[in-house]
């Protein structure tokens, strides 16, 4: 999905599951810059997601977890906005 919005996203996650869709990733198109976030669902008891966040360039890297879609949804548009 090019420049997804917080519908887009909140598509790819209903989309995600426990058996053959576990992760999406969302790096830039221009392939000289190095970021990526990703969500993954989180196996076990607690399930819910976890949001990985790379950016080599300023040294960031980071790893949260969350459940509700609304908010990883946010979480992820303002990483991006960062971008």
């Amino acid at each position: 999905v090019e420049d997804p919005g917080h519908v887009e996203i909140l598509s790819m996650l209903a989309d995600l599951n426990a058996t053959d869709n576990t992760f999406f990733v969302i790096y830039p198109e221009d392939e000289d810059i190095d970021w990526s976030i990703s969500v993954h669902t989180r196996p076990g008891a607690f399930g819910g997601y976890e949001i990985e966040h790379r950016d080599p360039a300023t040294g960031e890297q980071a790893t949260t977890v969350e459940a509700d879609h609304a908010t990883i949804a946010t979480h992820v548009l303002d990483w991006l906005s960062h971008r």
